[in-house]
């Protein structure tokens, strides 16, 4: 063969196993349960460790996916901790709500209580009246009965 021959080879050689590096890279990228390791693409690639280190293009994707990872995985951090604090928050409003309607509730019993202690007194005081009248009243119409037999004799003693 030829030096040409053996040249267009080479090239075609290492434009096939470029190609494999960019699909096992951009899996890689794509699935964050693939570590981003020139292990990993060695395995997805079935090509040589060696032979992934010595281009220099798979170690500096890679290193953009470990950043890239490590920023989202900062991001969900930050957004997760945001929303631990809100949710706190609305731990700490409810708590204060509850706390608010909990001591209404013991206002209102007392007062319920107090209501009735005096709906009882009152009706007590109601059935004592209402008897003190009665006898008033029996005492009157017994005087007024009186009255008339008072007045009954006067009239016969004229």
């Amino acid at each position: 063969m030829s030096d040409q021959a053996y040249d267009d080879k080479n090239k075609e050689d290492y434009d096939q196993i470029t190609l494999m590096l960019n699909d096992a890279l951009n899996k890689i990228a794509s699935n964050p349960k693939l570590p981003a390791t020139q292990a990993q693409v060695s395995e997805l690639t079935g090509i040589h460790r060696n032979t992934v280190r010595n281009r220099e293009f798979p170690a500096k994707r890679l290193a953009e996916i470990k950043k890239l990872r490590k920023e989202k995985a900062a991001e969900e951090t930050k957004l997760k901790a945001d929303k631990i604090a809100e949710l706190t928050e609305t731990i700490d409003q409810l708590s204060a709500e509850l706390v608010y309607w909990f001591t209404e509730y013991k206002k209102a019993n007392r007062d319920r209580e107090d209501y009735e202690r005096q709906v009882k007194i009152n009706k007590e005081s109601a059935t004592f009246y209402k008897s003190a009248y009665e006898k008033e009243k029996d005492k009157v119409r017994d005087l007024e009965t009186k009255n008339e037999l008072l007045k009954e004799l006067m009239r016969d003693s004229k």
